[in-house]
Parts: structure tokens; sequence; C-alpha cells
């Protein structure tokens, strides 16, 4: 055994908490313990990213919003349409969708604000 932490279902390294399964009690990162936390089950290989950069699924979901299929999360709006985390978010904070002027062309990544 190595001794580096590493989660059962996508082998990530490093996570803001480490989680268990709650049947099997292996050690999941934080993504992969919330998915099994509300839904059940393990999160499935196609939602897992490679390189922290989302995955685009040609056939995938569509946000109903702005039409993005790449997204780092998938969100329901008030009236229960699939919404791209950018739209779902923006959304739930201003009470307004999206302005469609404001979808660009990449995904940014969140801020790191850990001092060194």
């Amino acid at each position: 055994m190595s001794g580096i932490k590493q989660c059962y279902n996508c082998k990530a390294t490093t996570t803001p908490l480490w989680r268990r399964d709650p049947g099997t009690h292996r050690t999941l990162c934080n993504a992969c313990g919330l998915y099994v936390q509300q839904r059940r089950f393990q999160r499935p290989k196609e939602l897992i990213y490679t390189n922290n950069t989302p995955v685009c699924v040609p056939d995938g979901p569509e946000c109903n919003h702005c039409g993005t299929r790449q997204t780092t999360v998938w969100r329901r709006n008030k009236q229960g349409d699939k919404v791209c985390n950018a739209c779902g978010v923006f959304e739930h904070h201003h009470g307004i969708p999206r302005p469609l002027s404001l979808k660009g062309k990449q995904i940014k990544p969140r801020p790191n604000h850990h001092q060194p």
C-alpha cells in the first residue's frame, strides 16, 4: 500500500473532503461520495472528468437555456428543466435566466483562494 488516499470509484487522489461509501465503507472523493449519498449508486464513468475538464458527450444532455452540452454539473431550474451549472447558478442568485450574451467559449475554473 502506497499510503496515498485514493477514491475507490474515480481514482482521484485530491479532494476537498474524503467520504465513505455508506454500504461498503470504501474511501470516496467528495464528488463520488455526494453522488452516492444523493442517488444511492456509484457515479458513472461518463461523469468523471479527465484533467479536471468537463466531458462533452455529443449525444448527452443539453442545457435547456443556452444549449451547451459541456458543464461541470447539471442542475434543474424552478420549472424543472435541465440546465448547465452556469445557467442554474445565475438564475438561482439573480432570479432571472442568464443572458445568452454571458455564455463563453470555455468553462472557467473556480479560483483557488488558498494562501501558500
